[in-house]
C-alpha cells in the first residue's frame, strides 16, 4: 500500500553532530509511525570533525534517498527547494568568548550611538534652537535651556524604547522589534547568497551525485 510522507525543510539548519540523519534537519509527517521513524533515522551525510562546513542540498536528493529506503512511498516536500546544512563545531571556552564579544559590542553600540546623537544635535544646531525657544517662551536662556534639554533627553530615550519595542530583556509588545526584522531579512539574504554561490560552483548535493 502506498504511503504518503510529508517532509518539510527550512532554509538553513545548524548541525552539531558530524553524523547527520534526516531527523537533524527535516520535519516528517506520516500516518504510519514506524515509517516516520524509519525516514527520520536515514543516514544522510558525515561532516569532517572539528572543521566548520556548509553543505547546500537539493530537495531532489532527499527524495532520491527516501525513495531508495521506501520505494512505494508517495513523497510530498514542503518548504525550501534548496537548503543549507551549517556544521559549526563548538570550540572550547565558547561561553567566555561570547561574553567578551558581547561586552565589546555593547561598548561600541553605546559610545557609537552617543557620538551619533551628539553629532546630529551639533549639525542640527540643537543648542542654538533650545536657546531661541527658551528666550521665546520663558525669557530666560539659562533655566529654559536646562528644562528643554532634560525633556528632550527623556523624550529621546522613551522614543527609542518605543521604537525598538524593547527594554532590557523585556519586550513591550509581542510584535518583533525592527532590529529582529532586519536580522531575519539579513539571514535570509545570506542563506540565498550561499545557496546560489555554492550551486554555481557545483558544490551542492544534488541527484547527480
Amino acid at each position: 500500500m502506498e504511503q504518503t510522507i510529508y517532509i518539510k525543510f527550512v532554509q538553513c539548519t545548524d548541525i552539531k553532530n558530524t553524523n547527520v540523519t534526516l531527523k537533524d534537519f527535516a520535519s516528517v509527517y506520516c500516518t504510519d509511525q514506524a515509517t516516520k521513524e524509519k525516514v527520520l533515522s536515514i543516514p544522510f551525510h558525515t561532516f569532517e570533525k572539528g572543521k566548520k562546513q556548509q553543505l547546500v542540498v537539493s530537495v531532489l536528493k532527499i527524495i532520491e534517498i527516501v525513495t531508495k529506503e521506501i520505494p512505494d512511498a508517495d513523497i510530498q516536500t514542503l518548504g525550501e527547494e534548496d537548503f543549507i546544512l551549517n556544521y559549526s563545531p563548538q570550540p572550547k571556552n565558547e561561553k567566555i568568548k561570547e561574553n567578551i564579544f558581547t561586552f565589546f559590542i555593547c561598548l561600541v553600540a553605546f559610545f557609537g550611538g552617543g557620538y551619533a546623537i551628539m553629532a546630529y544635535n551639533t549639525d542640527a544646531g540643537a543648542k542654538e534652537l533650545f536657546t531661541h525657544l527658551s528666550m521665546l517662551f520663558v525669557g530666560n536662556a539659562t533655566s529654559g535651556v536646562a528644562c528643554l534639554v532634560i525633556t528632550y533627553s527623556v523624550g529621546l530615550t522613551v522614543g527609542m524604547i518605543l521604537f525598538f519595542n524593547h527594554f532590557g530583556q523585556k519586550k513591550l509588545t509581542t510584535d518583533p522589534t525592527p532590529l529582529e526584522v532586519q536580522m531575519r531579512l539579513y539571514e535570509k539574504d545570506i542563506s540565498t547568497t550561499v545557496i546560489k554561490d555554492l550551486s554555481r560552483r557545483g558544490e551542492n548535493m544534488d541527484v547527480n551525485e
